[in-house]
C-alpha cells in the first residue's frame, strides 16, 4: 500500500508547487484549465490493477493522477465557481474509488468530469 501512495504523494505535492503561486505569476493556466488537462490524461477506459509482480504501472498512474485531478479541480472550484460541477464530479469518482478499491466503478464520475472540460 504504502509503495502506492508515493506516486500519489509526489504528483500531490508538484501540483501544489505548480499551483502555488499568485493567479499572476501562472504561465500554464488557471487550476480549472490544468485539472481539465489532467481530466484528458485519463485513460478511457481505466486500466486493470496489476498482476502480482507486475512491472506495469498504469494502474497506479491513473489512480494517483484520478487523485490528482480531484484535487485541483476542488482548488479551481474555491476560486472560480463555474469549475464547481468537474470538481463534484471527480470528487465522486475519487469517493467511489476510495470506498469500493475499483476504478472501474469510478468511471461514471470520470465520464461526467469529462463533459465539464
Amino acid at each position: 500500500m504504502m509503495r502506492r501512495l508515493v506516486p500519489l504523494v509526489a504528483a500531490m505535492s508538484a501540483l501544489a508547487a505548480c499551483s502555488s503561486a499568485g493567479s499572476d505569476d501562472r504561465q500554464g493556466g488557471s487550476d480549472g484549465e490544468l485539472a481539465c488537462t489532467l481530466v484528458r490524461m485519463l485513460p478511457d477506459p481505466m486500466p486493470d490493477p496489476p498482476a502480482d509482480k507486475s512491472s506495469d504501472r498504469s494502474w497506479d498512474v491513473a489512480v494517483g493522477r484520478l487523485s490528482a485531478t480531484a484535487e485541483l479541480a476542488r482548488v479551481a472550484a474555491l476560486e472560480d465557481k463555474k469549475y464547481q460541477p468537474l470538481a463534484d464530479a471527480l470528487a465522486t469518482a475519487r469517493q467511489t474509488f476510495s470506498t469500493t478499491f475499483d476504478i472501474h466503478r469510478a468511471e461514471p464520475g470520470i465520464k461526467q468530469a469529462r463533459t465539464h472540460c
